[in-house]
C-alpha cells in the first residue's frame, strides 16, 4: 500500500466515524470551549504585563511611573523583537492544515497555548518569561476553531455562528480579573503566577477531550478524497494547500490583494491592546483609578466586549461583511474615546470598562471579517487555510508598530501620555482601512464555499476554450 492509498483509507476512517449526540451541536461546543482557552492565553499576559515586569525586574515600590519600570518594559519588548521573527512562520504552519487536516492543527495550537501559559507561570526570569509569551504569540492567531465553524456551519448562519462562539469565549475572559482579584496580593509581587494555574488546567483538560471526541471537518475529507482519488494526479498534487501557492492566489486573485492591503493599514489600529493594563496601571499613579477599579474594569469589559462580538455575527449576516465592518469601526472608535478619556479622568470604572469593551469588541469583530471571514469566502477549499495564514504576514506593520511602543514609547512620552499617542496612529489607520474595504473589495456575504471551486474551474475552462 503506497502513501497515497493509506491517506485515502485514513480519510475514509475519519469520515465514517461516530460523532456523539448531535454532530453539529456537540462540535460547535468542543470548539467553543477551544476558543475560551485562546481567548484567556491571547489576553494574559497584556493583562497581566506591569505585575510581571514588578516581579521578574524587581521594580522598586512597584512604580509604573519610574524610569525602571520603562526601561524594564523596553528591556522586555526588545528581547522578543528577535523572537517574533519566528511569527513569519506562520503562513508555512497554518497551511499544513490544507495538507494534514484541520485537526491536528487544532489540538497542536490549544496545547501550545497551555504550554506557553505554563512556561510564563513558572518563570525565573524575563527571558523565559519571553519565551512563553512568543509560543503564545505564534499559536493565537491561528483560530482552527473558526475554520471549523465556517466548514461546518450553513452559509447563512455562519457569522453567526462564528460571533456566538466567540463572543461565549470572550466573556470568559473575565475570568482573568475574577482570578486577579481573588489571587493577586499587591504585597506578594510573586502572586501574579497563581493567576496562571487555572487556564492551564483547563487548556490541558480541553487538549485531552479534543483527541478522542472532535473529528476533521466534512468538507475537508470530501475534498482531500476527491483530489486523491481522482484521475488527475498531478492536478490533485498541484491544487494542494501551501504557503507558496497561497501567496501566488494572493496576487493572483484581485479581490484577495485588496483585502491583504486593508488588513496591514488595518493592523495598526490594535495598538493599545498591547497596553491596555500600563494605562490603566498609570491612571492609579496619578490618583485617578485605585487598584480596585481597575479589578472591576478587567472583570466588567469582557462582558461589553462579548456582547458586541455577539451582535457582530448578526450584523454580518445582515448587512454584510462589508456595511457590519463600518458599523463596527464607528463602535471602536466611540469605545477607544471613552476608554481613554475615562481612565485619565477617573470615570466610574464600570463606563471605563464600557468603554475598553466596545473598542475590543468593534476592533476585533472586525479583523476577524477582515483575516478570516472575507478570505475564506474569497478562496477554495484546498486553500483556504493556506491564504488565511498568509494574510498574517500583512499584520507585520501593526506587530511592528506595538513593539516600537512598548521598546520607545513609555521611555520617551511616558506611560500616562501613552493613550494618547496610540489614539492618534490608531484612528486614521481605522479610517484608511475602511476606504479601501469600501471601494476596491467585493461582498462575500452567502458565499457557498463549494461553489468557489467551481467557479474558479468554470473560470479556467472558459479561458481554456477561448
Amino acid at each position: 500500500m503506497d502513501k497515497r492509498e493509506k491517506q485515502i483509507l485514513k480519510l475514509r476512517k475519519a469520515k465514517e466515524k461516530p460523532q456523539i449526540g448531535s454532530a453539529f451541536v456537540f462540535l460547535f461546543i468542543m470548539l467553543t470551549v477551544v476558543y475560551i482557552v485562546d481567548e484567556i492565553a491571547s489576553n494574559m499576559t497584556s493583562t497581566m504585563q506591569p505585575y510581571v515586569i514588578f516581579d521578574l525586574f524587581k521594580i522598586p515600590g512597584a512604580d509604573i511611573l519610574s524610569d525602571e519600570y520603562a526601561a524594564a518594559l523596553g528591556t522586555m519588548t526588545a528581547a522578543a523583537m528577535p523572537g517574533y521573527a519566528f511569527c513569519l512562520l506562520l503562513p508555512l504552519y497554518k497551511s499544513l492544515a490544507d495538507r494534514v487536516g484541520r485537526k491536528p492543527l487544532l489540538i497542536i495550537n490549544t496545547a501550545g497555548l497551555a504550554m506557553g501559559l505554563f512556561i510564563c507561570m513558572t518563570a525565573k526570569h524575563f527571558v523565559v518569561f519571553v519565551l512563553g509569551m512568543l509560543l503564545i504569540q505564534f499559536m493565537m492567531p491561528n483560530d482552527m476553531q473558526v475554520i471549523y465553524i465556517m466548514e461546518t456551519a450553513p452559509s447563512k448562519h455562519r457569522a453567526k455562528l462564528c460571533s456566538v462562539s466567540k463572543a461565549i469565549a470572550l466573556v470568559s475572559v473575565s475570568l482573568i480579573g475574577v482570578l486577579r482579584s481573588a489571587f493577586y496580593d499587591p504585597s506578594d509581587v510573586t502572586s501574579w503566577r497563581k493567576v496562571y494555574l487555572v487556564p492551564v488546567l483547563i487548556g490541558i483538560c480541553v487538549v485531552a477531550l479534543c483527541i478522542p471526541f472532535v473529528k476533521e471537518t466534512p468538507v475537508f475529507i470530501d475534498k482531500k478524497l476527491a483530489l486523491l482519488e481522482g484521475e488527475k494526479e498531478e492536478k490533485a498534487k498541484d491544487e494542494n494547500g501551501g504557503f507558496i501557492n497561497a501567496v501566488r492566489y494572493i496576487f493572483k486573485t484581485k479581490q484577495l490583494r485588496f483585502i491583504a492591503i486593508t488588513c496591514f493599514v488595518f493592523y495598526f489600529a490594535t495598538g493599545i491592546t498591547s497596553h491596555y493594563a500600563t494605562i490603566l496601571e498609570a491612571s492609579t499613579n496619578v490618583g485617578s483609578l485605585t487598584k480596585e477599579s481597575i479589578d472591576k474594569v478587567i472583570i466588567f469589559f469582557p462582558f461589553i466586549n462579548g456582547i458586541v462580538t455577539f451582535l457582530s455575527g448578526f450584523l454580518a449576516d445582515a448587512f454584510g461583511r462589508k456595511k457590519s465592518s463600518v458599523i463596527l469601526c464607528c463602535i471602536s472608535a466611540v469605545g477607544i474615546f471613552m476608554f481613554l478619556w475615562g481612565a485619565k479622568s477617573g470615570w466610574n470604572p464600570y463606563l471605563i470598562g464600557t468603554g475598553y469593551g466596545l473598542y475590543i469588541g468593534g476592533l476585533w469583530s472586525t479583523s476577524d471579517t477582515l483575516y478570516i471571514m472575507l478570505p475564506g469566502e474569497s478562496t477554495p477549499t484546498n486553500l483556504r487555510s493556506s491564504v488565511i495564514g498568509a494574510m498574517s504576514l500583512f499584520a507585520v506593520g501593526g506587530m511592528l508598530f506595538n513593539l516600537s511602543i512598548g521598546l520607545f514609547g513609555v521611555k520617551l512620552i511616558g506611560a500616562e501620555n501613552l493613550g494618547t499617542v496610540c489614539l492618534c496612529i490608531c484612528l486614521p489607520a481605522m479610517v484608511i482601512s475602511l476606504l479601501i474595504l469600501t471601494f476596491k473589495v467585493k461582498e462575500t456575504i452567502g458565499t457557498d464555499l463549494d461553489s468557489i471551486e467551481a467557479e474558479e474551474n468554470a473560470g479556467e475552462k472558459e479561458e481554456a476554450l477561448s
